[in-house]
């Protein structure tokens, strides 16, 4: 039994085949890429600089490497190093990278990558690949490069150590033991040398304090105060230098504890030693308390006349008692 045709002189099955693949390929165009768009990429995705610092170090220590990759605006670059046996004898510690626009339709990609070298002697940088992807993530380019550049790496332990070393290691200092021992002694020397100078300045104004006659002393600042009275000092004011001039003069004169003793301790000393002028120096420091503690407001002819009182104290246990 023969297959039928159409008017076109082809078999029924075969016309139905073709009718269906246009029907197809209407519904369905092709999109054509436009011509050289991947030369294109490649020719304006392009490494622009690579640069490391430092060029020489030690086995374990940190080298950056800066890339400076061009690529067009509104593109992601992503860098990519190889696994760890193509690193070798490098190893990756830290990447950073910074985006800058630099023209119309033109961007720049910077990364910085941290790796750390073994080995010895002159070792090149490892290659790295860049990835170019649209905003979607579809990849459109990749390009690999290997750097030109190297490093020197000096060794202090053996080549196989893969150990990393601190940014700044620690050193242990050798100070050796005589040393420290003449620098401590050097120390208590210089030390004792001090206490022994001051001992010796106290010790001279102590002497020299004692070759002065503390009533002669005590009447010439008694003199000085009484002037100072004539020419304005406050009465208040005055009283409180009276009282520091006879507590002076009563622990010079007396061997007592008076500069820092309360008025009641001064009291019972000068009554053990049976004090000739006993009540007149204890009304001048009473009255002096009252000034300073109580508020008391004497007069300038008040202060005037127990500036005198006190020359007559001192004048009369300069050549009574002693």
């Amino acid at each position: 039994m023969k297959e039928g045709t159409d008017h076109s002189g082809l078999p029924v099955p075969a016309a139905a085949l073709l009718l269906a693949l246009l029907l197809a390929a209407a519904a369905f165009p092709l999109r054509a890429e436009p011509a050289g768009t991947s030369s294109k990429v490649s020719e304006i995705l392009r490494v622009s600089g690579v640069s490391v610092e430092p060029d020489t170090l030690y086995a374990g220590e940190r080298v950056i490497v800066a890339v400076r990759v061009l690529h067009p605006e509104g593109t992601l670059v992503s860098l990519e190093l190889p696994d760890s046996t193509a690193l070798e004898p490098f190893y990756p510690v830290g990447q950073k990278r910074s985006s800058s626009r630099l023209a119309a339709g033109l961007a720049e990609e910077r990364f910085e990558l941290e790796l750390a070298a073994f080995g010895s002697g002159r070792q090149l940088l490892p290659h790295f690949v860049l990835v170019l992807r649209d905003t979607e993530g579809r990849s459109l380019e990749r390009l690999r490069h290997r750097p030109g550049a190297s490093v020197f790496v000096r060794t202090l332990t053996p080549p196989g150590m893969l150990e990393l070393r601190p940014l700044k290691p620690p050193v242990d200092p050798d100070f050796p033991l005589p040393l420290l021992t003449a620098l401590l002694l050097a120390v208590f020397g210089m030390a004792g040398a001090v206490l022994l100078v001051l001992f010796l300045i106290k010790r001279k104004f102590r002497l020299f304090a004692e070759t002065v006659d503390p009533a002669e002393d005590a009447r010439r600042k008694l003199g000085k105060l009484r002037s100072r009275l004539s020419s304005g000092l406050p009465p208040a004011e005055c009283y409180a230098e009276l009282s520091a001039v006879m507590r002076e003069f009563l622990e010079r004169h007396y061997h007592i504890r008076a500069l820092e003793a309360v008025t009641q301790e001064i009291e019972r000393d000068l009554r053990k030693l049976g004090v000739s002028s006993f009540d007149a120096i204890m009304n001048l420091l009473r009255q002096a308390d009252l000034v300073k503690f109580a508020d008391s407001r004497p007069t300038a002819e008040e202060a005037r006349s127990s500036t005198r009182q006190a020359e007559e104290i001192v004048s009369s246990g300069r050549h009574g008692e002693g």
